[in-house]
């Protein structure tokens, strides 16, 4: 693959084949400075049928350009990358300009304030790059449903670090409106959820948008944080 001022593309993203249309898969990008492991990264997903990716970057400034250019419905970025954006600042500016893209980010570190900064940042998930197998995987999809997710090997520190700045007592949830925001916090997409609780869909993103207006947070990696730090996740059960 030839790179342009730092980016890849692929031309072979279709959505007809010989059956007629497909489904439209989950649009990626994804930035990471090592040939090798972008390489692998970019095979591996490339293996899966509902995930396209659109291309490929090394470096935190050419994938916020080509997030910009391409308005993808995910970026997946590693954290550390030379130049003067890391994974974090990227996610930081697309959020901060309104760009619908989630963001999973890939870090070769456990420490709870990268992955706090990176939750704080806005990101939909956080996934070690010694499970960026499966787990790479289930992230976009869940990023691109609107859900989170965290390698289970930074779980247990993100609870931790977030918990030390609970404060003032919550607003009052419903009984359901808990254990909506509990199974979010655990990972689960809407469709789960309304299976597990025995209700709707509908009913799950009505008590999702209840959620949201009397904790006045409107996306779901903060509602996350708002879980961990309220005791309100299935670490507590």
């Amino acid at each position: 693959m030839d790179y342009d001022g730092g980016v890849g593309r692929f031309s072979n993203v279709g959505l007809r084949g010989r059956s007629g249309v497909k489904p439209v898969p989950i649009r990626v990008v994804l930035a990471d400075d090592h040939g090798i492991v972008r390489d692998g990264l970019v095979a591996m997903l490339g293996t899966e049928p509902d995930i396209a990716v659109l291309g490929v970057c090394d470096t935190g400034e050419a994938a916020y350009r080509e997030i910009v250019r391409q308005r993808p419905d995910v970026g997946v970025l590693d954290i550390a990358m030379p130049g003067g954006m890391t994974g974090i600042e990227v996610c930081r500016r697309v959020r901060d300009e309104g760009i619908k893209t989630a963001i999973v980010l890939l870090s070769m570190h456990e420490d709870e304030d990268v992955v706090r900064q990176g939750l704080e940042a806005g990101a939909s998930g956080y996934v070690l790059k010694e499970g960026a197998g499966s787990e790479l995987i289930d992230a976009v999809r869940k990023a691109a449903e609107g859900e989170v997710y965290l390698s289970p090997g930074v779980a247990g520190s993100v609870v931790g670090a977030l918990r030390q700045g609970q404060g003032t007592r919550p607003p009052e949830l419903s009984p359901r409106e808990r254990d909506v925001l509990r199974l979010l916090a655990d990972g689960l997409a809407s469709k789960e959820i309304a299976m597990k609780l025995g209700i709707s869909r509908r009913t799950v993103d009505g008590h999702r948008a209840a959620i949201m207006h009397k904790l006045n947070i409107h996306h779901v990696p903060g509602l996350v944080k708002y879980a961990i730090r309220n005791h309100l996740t299935g670490l507590d059960a």
